[in-house]
């Protein structure tokens, strides 16, 4: 039997996933879910990461929090575009305040549909002071200008989880 392989056609997932190895960034904990789907599956047939399970976002946080502190390296931490990622805050202000290095991966569906009564679409552009060193939003590509953006901003959020003694950082992406 062929084990059918999934990768993602979304540019700026692919960017992340090519800045996630060129910074040597293996382990991941993944709450799946829709709008994380490309970016979890991708990573999932992927041989180069680790991927850890965790149903529960809440429970998840404080494993890569784990992972972080025992290992010694950033440890990715994603979730899909709903209220989520609300339950991160707990683990990531932990991951703050102990200078972990905890990089947590969001999805959604755009800025647009905020505020538009349309489920499954939280705001998270303010994000508190002691829950991410740094949040960024990467939007989808369409041009060789975005492009630039979102490796620009995605290189900028992973440079963070080291500097200054570490500590959680944010990665908003938009997915279509």
């Amino acid at each position: 039997m062929v084990e059918n392989k999934f990768y993602t056609n979304e540019r700026n997932v692919q960017i992340v996933i090519a800045l996630l190895k060129a910074n040597g960034i293996k382990k991941v904990v993944a709450s799946p879910g829709t709008t994380n789907y490309t970016f979890v599956a991708s990573l999932q047939y992927d041989s180069w990461f680790e991927v850890y399970s965790s149903v529960d976002e809440r429970s998840a946080a404080y494993i890569a929090c784990g992972l972080a502190a025992e290992s010694g390296e950033p440890v990715v931490l994603t979730c899909t575009g709903s209220t989520a990622s609300r339950n991160y805050m707990p683990g990531l202000t932990e991951a703050y305040y102990r200078k972990l290095s905890v990089l947590a991966i969001t999805s959604h569906q755009g800025t647009d549909r905020l505020g538009q009564l349309i489920f499954q679409n939280i705001d998270r552009r303010n994000v508190p002071n002691d829950v991410a060193k740094l949040s960024v939003e990467l939007p989808v590509v369409k041009d060789a200008r975005d492009e630039a953006f979102v490796t620009m901003e995605a290189n900028k959020a992973i440079l963070e989880l080291r500097r200054n003694g570490g500590g959680p950082v944010h990665i908003n992406i938009f997915t279509s």
